[in-house]
Parts: structure tokens; C-alpha cells; sequence
């Protein structure tokens, strides 16, 4: 049994949205206006195979099912031709034939049933398959999502839904990667960021004037010559440094001690310590501080450039700059103190330290400048190695989903090879079956049952009789007319002998070796009343319950297909005797819509033209139906009242008021038999426009309650 119909991309159905129809049942009536989409489900139901319907599904899928259709296409692929296939069935015969046809048939049932269930078990593993790769497509989904963002994101570029997502993953081969996401994102950021421009380099850090600071100068006791009467004393005092700061003051005649007067020539002799010797030595002093300063200096400038500004170059280069404080003031220490031995803390090892760090740095930097000189390879680079490790990083989820799969693959196989050998028992059943019907069948049975129907339905002047020839076949036949009989019936004859033969052929066999079960046909029912005029109504919907809806068991499902209310009136009588059947309406505005509905929505004819206005009103029809259904519904109601003074009176009078309502007047004033040129009149409908003219019809003839009755409208 079909559970349900999925419809799109043709006729009238959207292409970009499913039409799903169901859940379905034993028994599913459609009603709908024509050009609402009917035909289409009896047409793919008919050949669900051809292209037109690629997109079209039936749930749950079956290529065995035998589906029977009444339409158009039926009527013209048996009755162009001169005569007709002979129908093939049971009649009273050979007893012992019927007996082992009978128990053939139960043998076969319940082996169907059997081999049904094993379809269905299989099935239902199948679809967990299914459920199971859905979920693991939702787990990568999700796994794939922080990298939406960010700079990584053009790697996403392609795989946009969840298949094509697990197709990509599924063809990326399992490879040991040491890479991680935050490198890889840093590397894309520096490449979209740079544009095609290419790093600077980071200059090393270069100070020659660290020699400075190993000069044997600075070890040297500076101190003046022993020429002078004075230079004993003031070694032994060691305070040659204090005397020569002396020297830059004022010279005195006193002692600035003892106040007494100084012997002659005392500041020569004080002179003569300090020599040109000690004065040289002192200005190279000064040269290697002025040296080292200036070092110092130049590359303090230096660090305070951008490409240093990382923490790892900030806390190296503070203990730099620290140990040039240090430095510099033990060099000023010496310079004011000669005599001073000093030893100055070499920065080489930290000047080395940077520099390796520098190296380290530059070497990234010269590698991203080639990268930059061929972005899109290295890009495309970058997007092959995020692959990889993001097939890694999902490795748990589609191992865990693979071993679900294989397991499920393992029992659907099993219940596949079981259908199989079911499958094998069954045709010994339908070779006995066919060779048991071969005794007993014949298509005399199914002439008498068409001329029979033929007569209670009233149609005289022509009959079914078998034709002469090899092949059973049957043709129609007048008293005074044995050739082209079909091509001089009326639309209504037409429609009745080729439905009467359909039925023929839903109970019966085209092949008198056929085998196949009829209670597992479903039979597809297209408005087999759309040319017959209503006397005949009655009869084909109780023929439809006699010979194709009684006993329940007698097909598998049943689809049928109309626009008249009439008949899904009558039918629907017949219907609710049932429990198992489902009602649907179509409708169709810019596209084909299929709703399920009730038997208490079913409306007789007035109420179904008030429906017709509000689903136009909603959008859920088109709005070219409303004239028409204005009209039909102005001359029943005034008709029904017998008012229709008043009613021409307010049309006559809202024709004058309005303009825009002469169309409609003038369609209204022609009756319903007035022909299609009435429509050229309207133009674009505008359904807020024309209802409002119409609701005015009821006000001015005194029922505006009866509108907003049938209108829906709350007071």
C-alpha cells in the first residue's frame, strides 16, 4: 500500500517545494476544479517511471505494484483501435480446477504476506540506515559549524548542505596530521589580511660598541705621576681623585683647612702629579663612555620599532635595557673616579639571545613572503591540510556511524535473501494458479457482464460481441454496423463502455495465463462521470462500491480522482460505510496545493461557489473563478427567493455608481449559458475589489445577513 505521494516539478506542482499527500489510506478520494492537478497523480501513478516525474515519489517505493488507471489515456489506448483485448475471467467450469485455483491463490496470499513481511523488515533497516546517516550528517554539521566564521571559512566553500558535507568527508582518505585548527587560521588571517603585499623583514639588533665594555681601561687605576714633592702624600692617601676635582676650583693662598699660608709654588707641584700621561688616559675614558652611550642609545631607538613590540621581544629587551642602565652609570662612576677599577656586565649573551629569536622569526616571515608571491596555492594549501584535520577531528563520529551501518547492512541482506527464496515459492504458487485458471477462464463472461450493464444503465443500439480470429478479442457492434462503432457514441456513451470495460478488466485478466493476485492491484479512478450528464451518477459510483470498493479485501488500495460534488456526494455515501478511507481537496493558485479534509467539509453546489470565493480571497485559488462563481451564486439565491427584481434593480444601480462593476453586470445580465467572451471583460481581477462590489449586491437588496452568513463574517 502507498503511504504517501510526493509531488513537485510538474503540471501545476511547485518545483522547488514537495507536495506530500497522506498519510493514505484503503480507499483516497480527491476533489478539486479542473485544472487543479488530479490528472497528474492518476498520470504518475499510471507510469511512475517516466522522467516527467524525477522528482515525484511514492513512500514506500515499489516497482512490483500493479496499478490500474481510468482516464483519458485508458480510453484512447483501447478504444482508437477497431476492437478490444479480451478481458479473461472465472467463470463455472471444471470444479476440481477451481478448488486447486483456490487454495493456489490462499498458498500465494500467504506467501505474499510472508514475503511482505520480510520487505517491510528490510525496509525498516533500511530506514534505520537512513536515521543513522542522518544523525552522523547532523553530529559533522555541527562539528562544522565553528568554522562558518572566522578566516577558515572559505574552506567551506562547496560542501553547503549536510550530503554533500558527508560525500566530501567520505572521500578525504583517514591521514595522521599534527596540525591544529588555531595554526591553520592564523596562517589564512596572515594571508587574507596581507593582501599581496609581503612582510617586513626584523633587522637584528648589531652593537659593536659592547667592546666597550671589556676595554682593559676600565680595570686600569688612573692616578697622577711621582715628579712631585706631593705625589708620596697623596698615595698614600689614595685620594688623587678628590685633589684633581681640587684643581677646578679657584686656586687660594690658605690652607682651606688649617688657614695658613701656602708654601710657593704649591699648585705646581700639585700640577706636576697630574701629567699629560694621566690627562690622556682620562679623555679615553671619556671617548669609550661617550662610545657606549651613543651605543646605547642608537639601539634603545631600535627596539622601540613595531616588529619588537611581541612579549616575548619586550621582557629579552627590559633586561637589556636594564643592563645598559647598570653599565652606563658604572662608567660614569669610573669616569668621575679614574682611580676606580670597574667591571662592566657583558650583554652579548642577551644581545645573542634576541638576535636567535630575531632569526627564528624571520625565517616565518621569508617562508610567508613566498607564500604571499603565490597566494591562491598556498591558500588552496592551507584549505587541503584544514581538510585533513577536520576529517581527523571527525574520525569517532563516522567510525561509530560506518559500524551502525555495516551491522544494519547485515540484517537487511538477511531479510533480502529470505524475500528472495519467498519470492521463489510464490511463482510455483502462480504456475499453478495460471495453469488452473487456464481451464477454467474465458472472456464470454465478461462480454455478457458489459452488455448486462449496458442495459440496466439504459444504453441501446449497440452491444460487445467477441470477434472472430485467433487472439480473443472483443468489438463493438450496432445492428446495421459492425466497424468504427466507438468513433459515433456520444462524450457520455464514450465515458460509460470504456469505464464499464475498465471494470471488466480491474476483475479480470488480459492474459488467460496470467497469475497475478487482484487483491494486491491498486486501482486509480480519474472522473469517470466528466462527460456524462447526472443521470448517470448515481449509477457509476454504486457500480464503483459494487465492483471495485465491496468486499474490502478485493484490492489493495483505491484512488479516486473528481470535480463534480455531485459524485463525491454520492460516493461519499458509500465511503462512510467504510472505516478505512481519507478525503482531499486540491486547489491550486500559483501552484497546486493538496489539503486533507473532512466528510463535514464536503458542501453541496451553492455553498461549494461561496467556498470558491473565499479561497480565491486567500490566495489559495485563482482569482479568474470569481465572476463566475458570483454569477452562479446570484441566480440560484435570487432565483431560490424569487427576488430577482430587486436584484436586477441593485445591479443596475451599482453598474451606474461604479464603473468598474459594469463587467460584472454585463456578465451577470448574459445567465450562465453566455459564452467565454464574457472573461475578456475583466481584466486583472482584483479579488478585494469584486467582493466588496458583491457584498454591496446583498446590502442594497436587503440580505446583507445572508452574505455574511455564507461569508463567515462575525458580527
Amino acid at each position: 500500500m502507498i503511504k504517501n505521494l510526493i509531488l513537485r516539478g510538474v503540471s501545476s506542482y511547485s518545483p522547488e517545494l514537495n507536495s506530500q499527500v497522506g498519510p493514505l489510506t484503503k480507499v483516497n478520494m480527491f476533489y478539486g476544479q479542473n485544472g487543479t492537478g488530479k490528472t497528474t497523480i492518476g498520470n504518475y501513478l499510471q507510469d511512475p517511471a517516466d522522467l516527467l516525474y524525477h522528482q515525484c515519489q511514492t513512500q514506500p517505493a515499489s516497482a512490483e505494484r500493479e496499478v490500474l488507471v481510468y482516464n483519458h489515456i485508458f480510453m484512447e489506448a483501447n478504444f482508437q483501435a477497431s476492437s478490444q483485448a479480451g478481458i479473461f475471467t472465472l467463470n463455472e467450469g471444471n470444479i476440481e480446477a477451481e478448488k486447486e485455483l483456490e487454495a493456489a491463490e490462499l498458498a500465494l496470499k500467504q506467501v505474499l504476506t510472508e514475503h511482505h513481511a520480510e520487505v517491510a523488515a528490510g525496509n525498516a533497516f533500511g530506514d534505520s540506515q537512513k536515521a543513522n546517516k542522518a544523525d552522523m550528517l547532523d553530529q559533522l554539521w555541527a562539528l562544522k559549524k565553528p568554522f562558518e566564521t572566522g578566516p577558515l571559512r572559505y574552506c567551506l566553500v562547496g560542501p553547503n548542505t549536510k550530503e554533500r558535507l558527508g560525500d566530501k568527508l567520505r572521500d578525504i582518505a583517514l591521514v595522521t596530521s599534527g596540525e591544529d585548527f588555531t595554526a591553520l587560521a592564523t596562517e589564512a588571517e596572515q594571508l587574507q589580511s596581507a593582501g599581496d603585499t609581503e612582510l617586513p623583514a626584523i633587522p637584528t639588533l648589531r652593537f659593536a660598541e659592547g667592546e666597550v665594555e671589556a676595554s682593559p681601561l676600565l680595570s686600569e687605576v688612573i692616578s697622577g705621576s711621582g715628579d712631585s714633592y706631593l705625589s708620596a702624600l697623596i698615595t698614600d692617601l689614595g685620594n688623587s681623585d678628590w685633589v684633581k676635582h681640587a684643581l677646578e676650583f679657584h686656586e687660594r693662598e690658605q690652607c682651606p683647612f688649617c688657614q695658613q699660608a701656602l708654601p710657593a709654588g704649591f699648585y705646581d707641584e700639585i700640577r706636576k702629579v697630574f701629567d699629560k700621561t694621566y690627562e690622556q688616559r682620562v679623555s679615553q675614558l671619556k671617548a669609550l663612555k661617550n662610545r657606549y652611550d651613543g651605543g646605547v642609545a642608537r639601539l634603545r631607538g631600535q627596539s622601540q620599532r613595531a616588529e619588537y613590540r611581541a612579549p616575548e621581544y619586550q621582557a629579552l629587551l627590559a633586561r637589556l635595557d636594564a643592563l645598559f642602565t647598570q653599565n652606563i652609570q658604572e662608567l660614569a662612576a669610573k669616569l668621575a673616579s679614574p682611580s676606580m677599577v670597574i667591571t662592566l656586565e657583558s650583554t652579548e649573551a642577551l644581545l645573542s639571545e634576541i638576535n636567535a629569536l630575531i632569526a627564528e622569526d624571520q625565517q616565518k616571515i621569508d617562508a610567508f613572503n613566498l607564500k604571499v608571491k603565490d597566494k591562491k596555492t598556498h591558500l588552496e594549501n592551507i584549505k587541503t591540510r584544514f581538510w585533513n584535520c577536520f576529517r581527523a577531528s571527525c574520525d569517532t563520529v563516522i567510525t561509530s556511524a560506518r559500524k551502525v551501518h555495516s551491522e544494519l547492512g547485515v540484517k537487511k541482506e538477511e531479510k533480502r535473501k529470505l524475500a528472495d527464496e519467498i519470492r521463489i515459492k510464490a511463482q510455483v504458487h502462480r504456475d499453478a494458479i495460471a495453469l488452473s485458471r487456464a481451464k477454467i477462464t474465458n472472456i464470454d463472461q465478461s462480454i455478457d457482464s458489459i452488455n448486462t450493464s449496458l442495459a440496466v444503465l439504459g444504453l441501446k443500439g449497440f452491444l460487445v460481441v467477441r470477434e472472430e480470429g485467433e487472439l480473443p478479442r472483443y468489438k463493438l457492434q450496432r445492428p446495421e454496423q459492425q466497424a468504427g462503432v466507438f468513433k459515433t457514441l456520444s462524450e457520455g456513451e464514450k465515458t460509460l463502455i470504456s469505464f464499464l470495460y475498465f471494470l471488466e478488466v480491474c476483475n479480470g485478466e488480459l492474459d488467460e495465463n496470467g497469475s497475478k493476485l487482484k487483491s494486491e492491484r491498486i486501482i486509480v479512478i480519474d472522473d469517470p462521470i466528466s462527460s456524462l450528464s447526472h443521470n448517470y451518477i448515481y449509477d457509476i459510483a454504486s457500480m464503483i462500491h459494487r465492483r471495485v470498493l465491496s468486499p474490502k479485501e478485493r484490492f489493495k488500495q483505491v484512488f479516486i480522482l473528481t470535480h463534480n460534488l455531485f459524485f463525491f456526494h454520492e460516493m461519499l455515501k458509500h465511503l462512510k460505510k467504510s472505516d478505512e478511507f481519507s478525503l482531499f481537496r486540491i486547489t491550486k493558485a500559483a501552484h497546486s496545493v493538496i489539503t486533507p479534509m473532512k466528510a463535514t467539509d464536503v458542501q453541496n453546489d451553492y455553498q461549494s461557489f461561496w467556498q470558491a470565493i473565499k479561497d480565491a480571497q486567500a490566495g489559495r485559488t485563482s482569482a479568474t473563478v470569481i465572476p463566475n462563481m458570483m454569477r452562479n451564486i446570484l441566480e440560484y439565491y435570487f432565483t431560490f427567493v424569487h427576488r430577482q427584481d430587486v436584484l436586477h434593480e441593485a445591479l443596475v444601480a451599482l453598474a451606474d455608481e461604479d464603473a468598474d462593476f459594469k463587467a460584472l453586470y454585463r456578465y451577470v445580465n448574459r445567465e450562465s449559458h453566455a459564452d467565454a467572451v464574457n472573461l475578456t471583460d475583466f481584466g486583472e481581477i482584483e479579488p478585494a475589489h469584486y467582493v466588496e462590489r458583491f457584498r454591496q449586491v446583498f446590502v442594497r437588496t436587503g440580505f446583507e445577513e445572508h452574505y455574511d452568513k455564507m461569508m463567515g463574517v462575525v458580527g
